[in-house]
């Protein structure tokens, strides 16, 4: 489950490094969204994951969407 875990966040990698680099999360940010990621994934790998954990998981990464949108347009970067 561990090796699991794990390969799923270094796949996400280059996704929180362009983040970063574009501004959107300064780097205390990325950690935070790291560990809950990390939680989130811990949670749907146990034995039997349940509703309520994927869509906690939909419900944080719709906000944490909705924060780097808010986020583009107060500091006017361009592209994605």
């Amino acid at each position: 489950m561990a090796d699991t875990v794990r390969y799923l966040m270094e796949e996400m990698i280059p996704e929180l490094e362009e983040l970063e680099s574009k501004g959107y999360f300064n780097r205390g940010e990325i950690k935070s969204i790291v560990q809950k990621r990390q939680d989130f994934e811990y949670a749907l790998k146990r034995r039997a994951a349940l509703k309520r954990d994927f869509l906690r998981y939909i419900e944080y990464e719709q906000k944490l969407d909705e924060l780097r949108l808010h986020r583009k347009k107060e500091l006017g970067i361009k592209g994605v």
